[in-house]
């Protein structure tokens, strides 16, 4: 819930809207609508953080370069 002071009936009210819309999909994937083919951007997104992680994890890169490179790669782009 990502408001400053969040009360029991802002949490309330959120677990209202996920049960709503975990009902949606459900009925979608009963009624034989099955996921959304990922796009070639998110693939290629997806692709540079997995290429990141096995570099920083191998050791190739410190924190500061594997967040920096997270950062650049999820960055918003202007259009």
């Amino acid at each position: 819930v990502q408001v400053n002071h969040p009360n029991i009936w802002s949490f309330i009210k959120f677990l209202q809207g996920e049960e709503n819309r975990f009902h949606h999909i459900y009925i979608q994937f009963t009624a034989g609508l099955g996921a959304r083919p990922k796009q070639a951007e998110t693939i290629a997104i997806q692709r540079r953080i997995d290429t990141l992680d096995k570099r920083y994890y191998d050791g190739a890169m410190n924190a500061m370069e594997y967040l920096g490179g997270l950062s650049f790669t999820v960055a918003k782009r202007k259009k």
